[in-house]
């Protein structure tokens, strides 16, 4: 027979343990149930730049996620014909409200990010579409990116007045 004090004892600590999961896990999927159902994430390919050597393209992508969001802008460099990583640490640019973006291949191995404006949250001036952890000969090809605003002296704070 089961003392009723133990019993007590093992009900308040299933009850607390209780308490703590759906405190902490409770309103992560609230939120990211809300979120998605709310403000859904779509995202798609708006240009793919083929390098003058047939090697790579360059691929930018813009997702929305509703109203309360901007449009989000990702430029990634991969081997042609490859589709677009959406992989944050493989990007090498990110943008909001960008404007006039354009992708423009100035030779073989450098590509220009052109725009009119944007909040560059992101940017690596170099890219190694090829490159794998572990095969040394995979980092050979090297793509140099350059940030290209159309506008002589730019500033995003003063476009935008804040």
């Amino acid at each position: 027979m089961v003392n009723p004090a133990s019993r007590n004892v093992w009900a308040m600590i299933s009850a607390f343990a209780l308490g703590i999961i759906v405190a902490v896990i409770g309103p992560r999927f609230f939120d990211a149930t809300l979120r998605h159902l709310l403000f859904p994430k779509t995202s798609q390919e708006i240009a793919r730049v083929t390098s003058p050597d047939n090697a790579v393209d360059a691929v930018m992508l813009v997702t929305d996620c509703g109203a309360p969001c901007s449009s989000s802008y990702t430029v990634y460099v991969i081997p042609k014909g490859g589709k677009a990583p959406n992989e944050p640490a493989q990007l090498v640019f990110s943008a909001d409200d960008m404007a006039d973006e354009k992708l423009i291949w100035v030779e073989p191995r450098l590509l220009e990010i052109v725009y009119r404006k944007a909040l560059i949250q992101r940017f690596s001036n170099v890219a190694y579409p090829s490159g794998r952890p572990g095969q040394a000969d995979s980092w050979d090809y090297a793509v140099e990116i350059r940030l290209a605003p159309t506008t002589a002296g730019f500033s995003y704070l003063e476009d935008n007045g804040h």
